[in-house]
């Protein structure tokens, strides 16, 4: 079982079915940063470049970002999204997250526009940028889960030793 008593770093990712965005954080400073782009082809990435990222950063744990529908439920990429997270679990055995990621790949591109970003995200993808508000998103509810509210259901994992029973649901 993972000592979660001190501070963890974590990998995310902006998952799609083209590529996944991939940001990196700390608990200790409640900072995410992005980090690189890995192509996936129907959703599944090219391992031998994730698992380069998990042998250089270490990660102790994994979080997925969830294209939830607007009422919290889940959507058929959504879905995907979490089958991802479990391979995570099964392939480095670290717990992984989910988390709520409506609204941030359009965030990333209304933050890179106006640092004059041309519009062409097949050529310069904002994806590791999105994992990052992620990323940066669970953080902060990590940080304050006492105010964190309908939110704070995302502090479980949804791959990993510490679920229970059946796969957890995102839908109140």
């Amino acid at each position: 079982m993972p000592d979660v008593s001190r501070p963890r770093v974590l990998l995310a990712f902006d998952f799609g079915s083209k590529r996944h965005g991939v940001a990196l954080g700390n608990e200790m400073t409640a900072t995410a940063n992005p980090l690189d782009v890995i192509p996936a082809k129907d959703g599944i990435p090219a391992w031998q470049l994730l698992d380069a990222l998990v042998a250089d950063w270490q990660p102790d744990a994994f979080l997925v970002g969830l294209p939830l529908e607007e009422d919290g439920s889940p959507t058929p990429l959504s879905q995907r999204a979490t089958k991802f997270a479990r391979r995570l679990f099964g392939r480095y055995g670290k717990s992984c997250y989910g988390m709520d990621e409506r609204g941030t790949t359009k965030a990333a591109k209304r933050l890179v526009k106006l640092d004059g970003h041309k519009g062409n995200y097949r050529l310069d993808p904002v994806d590791s940028l999105a994992a990052a508000f992620i990323l940066q998103a669970w953080l902060d509810v990590n940080r304050q889960p006492e105010e964190a509210g309908e939110a704070a259901r995302f502090l479980e994992p949804i791959a990993g030793p510490q679920v229970r029973g059946k796969q957890a649901s995102f839908k109140e």
